[in-house]
Order: C-alpha cells, then structure tokens, then sequence
C-alpha cells in the first residue's frame, strides 16, 4: 500500500510545483506606464531609492516615468540586439528609427465602438538602446534615427513638460 501511495504522491509533488511556477514569476506582463504588453529588447527597469523597481515596456516609458519622480536610484535597459539588460548610463540608444516595438493601428476604437485616429503615442518616437555606439551605429545606418547618450536623454526630459495628472 505505501509503494501505491508513494507512487502517487510523487506525480502529485510535481503537477503542485509546476502549477506554482507562473505564481512565482514577478515579472509583469504590461508596461506599468502605456499598459501594452513587455518586450524582452526594449525592456526598461527603474530601480528607485526605496529598493522598488519598475519594469517598463521600453526606454521611452522608463523615461516618462522617471520625469515625474524624484527618487529614482538608477535604470537599467535591455540591449536591443542581445536582450541583454545593464545600466543605462552606459547606454546608446537610438531614437526615431523605424522600430516601433509598442507600435499599434493609428486608428483606434473607444468602447462605444467609434473610430479615431491616433495624434500622439506614449512610446513615441521610438527609443532603442545598444551597449556599444558601434552596433547603435550600424543600427542606425539600416533603420534610421539619431544616435543619444542617457545623459543626453535626461537632459531633454528636465526641459519637457512634466505630464498633467
């Protein structure tokens, strides 16, 4: 009886474990800033003074993001090509290339099922980052857009307008 028993008990330890895997998985499955669904090559993630993160859908996000607060630590985002996540201080990122990961219809339908057409997105223009200016380079010869450092990046953000609430 107890060789039936174990005989059991060990496929159920196992259909228990996997069930618990998606549990245990913390990463999100939306962009906490444009709510679209992440991407592993332009993955961003804030890590804030107070031990949070926040993992966002692209470095745009992350940006605005980071425009409204004051506690942020330091970002981290994936190389584009490699998928590669590492601080974004050593980043070169490509913006307005033909790239458009977050990239949806330019006509859209409210729930009352009328159309419209798109003026401005969130995630644009499109934001990439690569870990060497050569590959940001040769990125950008094939897909268009201008090469910016994150401290470039920043810079441009403390002139913006901070978003209305």
């Amino acid at each position: 009886m107890t060789h039936f028993v174990a005989r059991l008990a060990v496929p159920a330890v196992i259909l228990l474990i996997v069930a618990m895997v998606p549990a245990c998985n913390t990463a999100p499955e939306e962009c906490e800033v444009c709510h679209r669904p992440m991407h592993a090559e332009t993955y961003y993630e804030v890590h804030l003074e107070n031990g949070d993160t926040r993992a966002l859908c692209c470095p745009r996000c992350g940006l605005r993001f980071q425009q409204e607060r004051e506690d942020v630590a330091y970002a981290e985002v994936a190389d584009y090509a490699t998928k590669q996540v590492f601080n974004t201080a050593d980043a070169y990122f490509v913006e307005d290339s033909e790239v458009h990961a977050c990239a949806h219809s330019r006509v859209q339908e409210d729930r009352s099922g009328t159309q419209y057409q798109v003026a401005w997105d969130r995630c644009l223009p499109s934001l990439v980052a690569f870990d060497s200016r050569d590959t940001a380079e040769d990125f950008r010869k094939t897909r268009g857009g201008v090469i910016k450092t994150y401290d470039e990046l920043v810079a441009e953000l403390a002139l913006a307008p901070k978003p209305i609430r």
